[in-house]
């Protein structure tokens, strides 16, 4: 039965883990990119970063729990990691919050930001071909806050059975696949709307983005300094789905609402 609990709770981290900002600002750029260029992969850009993320966080699951069986993380590594993704979502919601305002007033196409995609090489931030954007997935992995989530969840595998992380890591990348899914199929719903439209309904996601992520920021805070009111994980992640499909439900229907007013 505990076996059953992680894997749901891993699932759930997937579905949350898909939510991340950065995720998201990299596959708007190149879902919009690919669209641009006639790529037929452009509806499909998420479910190709995520299978190159959620293969490296599986393989690093299989190695983490071959190597670490008997290791603990010290005392502050969880306040450590608290504070990382604090800020992270603050500065995130922050330059989304600044980019919308100033291409409002000057005019200019929105697009969401990230802090990783400040580190892509050029080459990968303008891509059609799908084996780069995998690998583009896959070192998004790399970083220190998605190891050091694997780590934990690998520990809390326990001795569940040798292959169990990797199986876990499965399964986490096919909750993020279906959030990173639907998220490409949106965008590319929006570009395919009329110029007008379509900047209408990326600006209102971009504000459903940013406060996603000072809601998370400040939710993480409120919770570090008064732990009883922290919720269940499971719960805060799939109430973070619901929110983002039912964002995105809301704005595809306003944008279809406007072109049937324009046509």
């Amino acid at each position: 039965m505990e076996t059953i609990s992680l894997f749901f709770l891993v699932f759930v981290l997937g579905l949350r883990h898909g939510l991340d900002a950065d995720h998201l600002a990299f596959i708007d750029g190149q879902t919009r990119y690919n669209w641009r260029m006639g790529s037929s992969f452009a509806r499909w850009v998420g479910t190709l970063f995520s299978l190159g993320h959620g293969g490296m966080v599986a393989v690093t699951a299989g190695i983490l729990g071959m190597v670490i069986e008997n290791f603990s993380f010290p005392a502050y590594f969880d306040n450590i990691a608290s504070w990382v993704s604090i800020i992270s979502l603050f500065l995130i919601g922050t330059l989304n919050t600044y980019n919308l305002l100033r291409t409002k007033n000057n005019h200019e196409e929105f697009q969401l930001s990230g802090l990783k995609g400040k580190f892509i090489p050029k080459i990968a931030k303008g891509t059609t071909n799908p084996f780069l954007i995998i690998l583009v997935g896959a070192l998004f992995a790399l970083a220190a806050e998605t190891v050091s989530q694997t780590a934990v969840w690998t520990l809390a595998a326990g001795k569940a059975g040798g292959y169990t992380p990797f199986f876990l890591g499965l399964v986490f990348m096919f909750g993020m696949m279906i959030t990173d899914t639907i998220d490409s199929m949106i965008v590319y719903k929006m570009v395919n709307q009329s110029s007008k439209i379509g900047q209408a309904a990326s600006r209102l996601m971009g504000w459903v983005i940013v406060v996603l992520a000072y809601g998370v920021s400040f939710y993480l805070t409120f919770t570090f300094f008064n732990p009883w009111a922290e919720l269940d994980f499971e719960v805060v992640g799939i109430i973070l789905f619901i929110f983002l499909v039912a964002s995105f439900i809301f704005v595809t229907t306003r944008s279809k609402g406007s072109n049937i007013e324009i046509n």
